[in-house]
């Protein structure tokens, strides 16, 4: 008898723990679901928010939206942050959901992707922003080099432009944690290599304008020069008929 009370009491201790995971099974299905559904209606609300604002017309100015239809995505600029969105939210229900299965590496995990999808959304916001800046910036330059040809402003937008759009990337990636060193070394190389190609370029540029500065200068020098001898040699003259 007390070999059949063990067993017993053995088979009653698994179909327990059979009941118990089931139930944790059931919960986290229901986290999920109910995750799903709110990051759908969160990443619904964003979207409309920022199509209100007309936020993909304003990053479209700077390129965003030609960027992404290169990449071969259906997404616009909003679709995308309303992408992280949904997926920062989903995720905070997944976590929950593999906590109630008891799996605590994945549980480190998952929060370790919450913590991170923050800088995600804010180097893509980071990109969109300096897009549009490099834009404006660039109109600025040419407007400002509107007096050296064309060549000279197409030269001048694009620097400023591409100098723009590299400071915004640079940034998203230190935002993203990608090598931040590496990342400051390699901004500073290329900010010097696009101060000497400036100069360089500057330098070419202007001394057809260098030249005939001094051409001017001194053709005005010589007549000035002729005119005060001629000026003397009437101021001599007079002087001689006088006496």
């Amino acid at each position: 008898m007390p070999t059949v009370n063990s067993a017993s009491d053995a088979f009653l201790q698994l179909w327990a723990g059979v009941i118990v995971y089931l139930h944790n099974i059931l919960g986290a299905i229901v986290w999920l679901i109910v995750g799903y559904i709110v990051a759908r209606i969160v990443r619904t609300v964003l979207v409309k928010v920022l199509q209100l604002v007309h936020f993909d017309q304003i990053v479209d100015r700077g390129g965003i939206g030609r960027a992404l239809q290169a990449t071969g995505t259906r997404l616009d600029a909003a679709g995308v942050l309303g992408l992280i969105a949904f997926w920062w939210i989903f995720l905070m229900f997944i976590e929950n959901a593999v906590t109630a299965l008891g799996i605590n590496t994945l549980t480190s995990f998952i929060n370790e992707l919450l913590a991170y999808v923050p800088n995600i959304f804010a180097a893509v916001l980071i990109v969109f922003v300096g897009a549009l800046i490099a834009n404006v910036v660039a109109d600025i330059a040419r407007g400002a080099a509107a007096g050296g040809g064309p060549s000279m402003v197409r030269a001048a937008g694009g620097l400023a432009r591409w100098a723009i759009l590299l400071f915004a990337v640079l940034t998203a990636l230190t935002q993203l944690r990608v090598g931040a060193t590496m990342i400051y070394i390699l901004f500073a190389g290329i900010v010097t290599l696009l101060a000497i190609a400036g100069g360089i370029a500057f330098g070419l540029g202007g001394v057809d304008a260098a030249r005939n500065l001094v051409n001017s200068q001194s053709s005005q020098a010589a007549g000035a020069l002729s005119q005060q001898n001629a000026n003397q040699q009437t101021q001599q003259t007079q002087q001689i008929r006088s006496r």
